[in-house]
C-alpha cells in the first residue's frame, strides 16, 4: 500500500518520525475506546507491515498501548506527562488556574483556556461547571482554525492587522469547513474588537452558544483566550451582560498577573509559529 499523503516524499529518519506522529495522531483522534490494527492501516495509508512495525516501537516507548482483553490501541500514559509539559511551556497554567475556577464557579457553565498556536486555537485547559447540561464542545487538545469559536475568534480579532488580513486569505477553505466565510468573520472580528469580547451565538453548534474574551500582551496582541459555552438561552440579555464583564476582567487579570511572561521572546516565536495541517 503506497505511503499516505502526510508521509509521501519524506525519506529516512524524517519520514519514520512522520509516520509515528501520524499513528499517534490517528489513535488519539479515536477516543477512550481506541483503534484495531486494521483500522490504524486504513486510516493512516500504510502498509500492514508498516503499521505493525511502528506501533511495537511505540508500545515499548510507553507512547501507545494496547487494551490486552480487547487488542485494541489507545494513547499511552507517557503521553500524559508530555501533555503537562506541554501545557506549562509558556508559564501561563499556575495562573490561570485561579480564573478559570472562579469563572466556573460563577457561572456554573463549562470554562476554556486556548492558546494561539500558528494558525490554530488549542484547547489547554477545560473545566467543567455543575449545572445539569453540558456544552462538551471541545477535548483538551483540540485544535480549530483561528475564527472558530468564541475563544478561537477572540484570538484571532487580536492579532496585528496585517497577520488577520493573512489569516483571513490563508484559512478560507478550512473555515469553510465549518460554515464561517470571510465576509462574516470579518464583521465579527470588527465587533469583538469594538466590544472587547466575542460572542458566537450558535453559529457553530445549534442551541449552544459562547463568549470568549483575550488574554493580551502588552503590545495588544493576544496570545491566549478564556472563554465560556452554554446552552443559548444562558448566554442573553442581563446574565450575557454580567458574564461578558466577568470574562473580560478575569482576561485581564490573567493578563496583567502573567504579563512577564506573556511577553517573553519564547511564547511570542511559538505563537506565529505556522502549525502543520
Amino acid at each position: 500500500m503506497p505511503d499516505s499523503k502526510e508521509t509521501k516524499g519524506r525519506k529516512g529518519d524524517h519520514q519514520n518520525v512522520a509516520r509515528a506522529a501520524q499513528v499517534i495522531d490517528i489513535i488519539a483522534a479515536s477516543g477512550p475506546n481506541g483503534l484495531r490494527m486494521t483500522d490504524v492501516t486504513e486510516r493512516s495509508g500504510l502498509g500492514g507491515s508498516t503499521v505493525h512495525r511502528l506501533l511495537a516501537g511505540l508500545i515499548e516507548h510507553g507512547l501507545i498501548d494496547q487494551d490486552p482483553e480487547t487488542n485494541r490501541y489507545l494513547v499511552g500514559l507517557k503521553m500524559v506527562s508530555w501533555t503537562a509539559a506541554a501545557l506549562s511551556r509558556y508559564g501561563l497554567a499556575p495562573y490561570a488556574d485561579a480564573s478559570l475556577e472562579r469563572l466556573c464557579a460563577a457561572t456554573s457553565d463549562t470554562v476554556y483556556l486556548s492558546y494561539r498556536s500558528g494558525n490554530d486555537a488549542v484547547c489547554v485547559d477545560r473545566r467543567e461547571g455543575n449545572f445539569p447540561i453540558k456544552t462538551l464542545t471541545l477535548a483538551l487538545g483540540d485544535h480549530r482554525p483561528l475564527g472558530i469559536g468564541a475563544g478561537s475568534l477572540s484570538l484571532l480579532a487580536f492579532q496585528p492587522e496585517d497577520d488577520r488580513r493573512r489569516l483571513l486569505a490563508e484559512d478560507a477553505v478550512r473555515r469553510a469547513t465549518y460554515g464561517f466565510d470571510t465576509a462574516y468573520l470579518e464583521e465579527k472580528i470588527a465587533e469583538t474588537r469594538e466590544r472587547g469580547f466575542s460572542l458566537n451565538d450558535g453559529k457553530l453548534i445549534s442551541g449552544m452558544s459562547g463568549l470568549g474574551a483575550p488574554i493580551l500582551r502588552r503590545d495588544g496582541t493576544a496570545v491566549a483566550a478564556l472563554s465560556i459555552a452554554a446552552i443559548s438561552s444562558r448566554l442573553e440579555g442581563e446574565r450575557l451582560t454580567e458574564l461578558s464583564q466577568m470574562l473580560r476582567e478575569e482576561a485581564q487579570t490573567l493578563a496583567s498577573r502573567a504579563s512577564d511572561v506573556l511577553d517573553a521572546e519564547l511564547v511570542k516565536r511559538h505563537s506565529f509559529r505556522k502549525v502543520q495541517t
